[in-house]
């Protein structure tokens, strides 16, 4: 009878974490939807009826959705143990020879399909869902602006903040000599990005700035690409700061699977690790703190190999190396 028993918990651990973690999703997305409408309503115009609104904010919000990913999945996971510690199940299964460390990666694996299957949606669907919420907020675009943007180009730190695709404002060009210090500094109303090139409009003697290709694409038009369509990017150009970006988005899509498993076990850790000498609901907060600070820690740490040119792997993985590394070390304290 114990076998039987050994051999139906994994799949109700499986079955518990995946509903209650889709839930927690569900949950999230649905309240960012709620506020995201509140915020978009404030914007309600002759062009802009409450109907456009509301279909435009419906569209992208399933792939807003995956930003939340991360936490859901371990929230989900958390609530799942916080549930079968509460009805004496971790006594059992631990009682019966399972291991914590199992216990949690059983857990993760419901959490761990899910997020796969939302990552397969959001590539085949939900990208798709957003491009055509653009329609509904064509005449929006055109008030909005991207946040200001920065790059090193030959001896010039040129900055400016993109009004579309094709137009910029607010350019500032500072140069440097050879000893990396100020020797101009200009400032320019409007510019134009083409053909490889950041234009200045409005003067008799037009300059012309090379840049990286990456850049002169808003921020939101990469990110938005497909994993298909990053790959092909890729291919099409070759310099190194192009690449980078490039890479670290790609790494990004990659990876995110393995980075909730990380952060589920080190959370699941964290759990087991003090379960007699605290409640349940601090070990799920300490969880979820935990999850803010690896989203800073990954966050410096993508910016930081960018910066110096780094290997730009080394910045997605080195995080999960990290959680992983410490999660061991606190199983076998337990």
């Amino acid at each position: 009878m114990i076998p039987n028993i050994l051999s139906t918990y994994p799949r109700y651990l499986i079955k518990r974490s995946f509903l209650i973690s889709a839930f927690v999703w569900i949950v999230m997305v649905c309240l960012d939807f709620s506020v995201t409408l509140v915020m978009e309503l404030e914007t309600i115009s002759d062009e802009r009826n409450f109907l456009s609104i509301f279909n435009m904010v419906l569209l992208e919000q399933p792939h807003k959705g995956l930003q939340y990913l991360e936490s859901s999945m371990l929230i989900g996971t958390l609530i799942t143990l916080t549930i079968l510690n509460q009805q004496g199940n971790l006594v059992f299964l631990r009682s019966a020879g399972i291991s914590p460390m199992r216990i949690v990666l059983l857990s993760g694996i419901g959490p761990l399909i899910l997020s796969l299957l939302l990552i397969l949606f959001d590539e085949t669907l939900f990208l798709d869902l957003s491009q055509e919420s653009k329609k509904f907020n064509q005449h929006y675009q055109m008030l909005t602006t991207e946040p200001f943007q920065w790059e090193i180009v030959d001896d010039n730190l040129i900055g400016l903040q993109r009004i579309n695709d094709t137009d910029a404002q607010s350019i500032q060009i500072i140069e440097f000599n050879d000893r990396q210090k100020i020797i101009s500094s200009s400032n320019y109303q409007k510019g134009k990005l083409n053909n490889g090139q950041l234009l200045i409009t409005g003067l008799s003697d037009q300059n012309a700035f090379d840049f990286p290709t990456s850049f002169l694409f808003s921020i939101k038009t990469i990110e938005n690409l497909p994993l298909t369509s990053l790959i092909g990017f890729k291919q099409k150009h070759q310099s190194k700061e192009d690449l980078q970006k490039i890479n670290s988005l790609i790494y990004a899509k990659v990876l995110l699977p393995i980075s909730i498993i990380a952060i589920i076990f080190i959370a699941g850790s964290l759990m087991f690790a003090s379960l007699r000498s605290g409640g349940v609901g601090r070990q799920i907060i300490i969880g979820i703190s935990l999850g803010l600070i690896y989203d800073l820690l990954k966050d410096l740490s993508v910016a930081s190999f960018l910066t110096y040119q780094w290997p730009i792997l080394i910045a997605h993985i080195l995080p999960i190396m990290i959680l992983v590394a410490i999660g061991i070390y606190k199983f076998q304290k337990i």
